[in-house]
């Protein structure tokens, strides 16, 4: 059916939405956990038994979300109704958050000139009015009468891993945010070394070329993908260690963030402590991909259906 591939698309949308409420519940467990040299001033509010309680719930959604994700590939009934309840989520937050953000008056900021201001202004607007359009397309896409006879019809058997689909898909998507940094001269870092310019243009379209290969690849069955996706994996990861381990890494990070569009800078030098430390963390999430590629090793090698 047609619809699949809509379907499947927003499967691995809501699994790169729920990966990144992780690393919102990660980063207030961090804040929670990180010693601080001074003490916070007192506050009727426990600041820290909020965030905890926060990034308990984004937990929750994350797991939810994954869930809901895996079950759309697996044609589950209750994923579709899932689905239409983040659907509701979404647009009902999103729309109600883009209609404040374009008409409520942002507070003035030192050394923040009103363009900055109206840029931040636009770029936040552009992440709820996507919310609200995602939430909107699952709402039309899940409720259809196709969709509810796709979810209706069970699966053929001797398909795809659902693990391959998902790297798959994860390798497409994500050579859209490689293809949208390098038109936007994005710069960027590899094994420590910052790149900027026309060096970071064609690094990211080299990434977007590899990404779509591999990610195309795996959708059909290649067994060239299957061992370059675990080769590419494995250098993104060799990437992250080098690059946090090596001496002078918060150097870099403000090299980096000084070689960024004016648009996403911001007046007040962030804070890279413990951002090493999450890297490494991430190398991690990385290595799953190449665990399942080596495990379903053994399905590149028997018939496809042709689907």
């Amino acid at each position: 059916m047609e619809r699949w591939i809509g379907i499947r698309v927003s499967a691995v949308l809501a699994i790169l939405g729920s990966l990144a409420t992780l690393l919102f519940a990660a980063s207030m467990i961090f804040a929670v956990l990180r010693p601080s040299a001074a003490e916070p001033p007192p506050s009727p509010i426990p600041l820290r038994l909020v965030l905890l309680v926060m990034a308990a719930m984004f937990l929750g959604f994350t797991a939810w979300g994954i869930a809901s994700a895996i079950g759309i590939l697996r044609r589950r009934g209750w994923a579709r109704i899932s689905m239409i309840v983040f659907a509701c989520l979404l647009v009902g937050m999103g729309g109600s958050a883009l209609v404040m953000i374009l008409f409520v008056h942002l507070p003035e900021t030192p050394n923040a000139s009103p363009q900055m201001m109206q840029n931040i202004r636009l770029g936040i607007a552009a992440v709820y009015g996507s919310m609200t359009v995602i939430g909107a397309w699952w709402l039309l896409l899940f409720n259809s009468s196709a969709t509810r006879q796709y979810f209706a019809t069970p699966p053929e058997a001797g398909g795809r891993p659902l693990s391959v689909s998902i790297i798959g898909w994860y390798l497409l998507v994500s050579a859209l945010g490689t293809a949208l940094a390098a038109i936007l001269r994005a710069p960027g870092m590899f094994c420590g070394v910052v790149f900027t310019g026309g060096v970071a243009i064609a690094v990211y379209t080299l990434y977007t070329a590899i990404q779509i290969y591999l990610g195309s690849g795996l959708l059909q069955w290649q067994e060239t993908a299957r061992v370059g996706s675990i080769a590419y994996f494995a250098v993104m990861i060799a990437n992250s260690v080098v690059s946090a381990v090596a001496p002078g890494f918060a150097g870099r990070m403000q090299v980096l963030m000084q070689s960024m569009p004016a648009y996403f800078r911001t007046p007040t030098p962030p804070d890279f402590t413990g951002t090493s430390a999450m890297m490494l963390m991430g190398t991690v999430i990385m290595a799953v991909p190449i665990w399942f590629l080596i495990r379903r090793r053994d399905a590149f090698g028997k018939s496809r259906p042709t689907t």
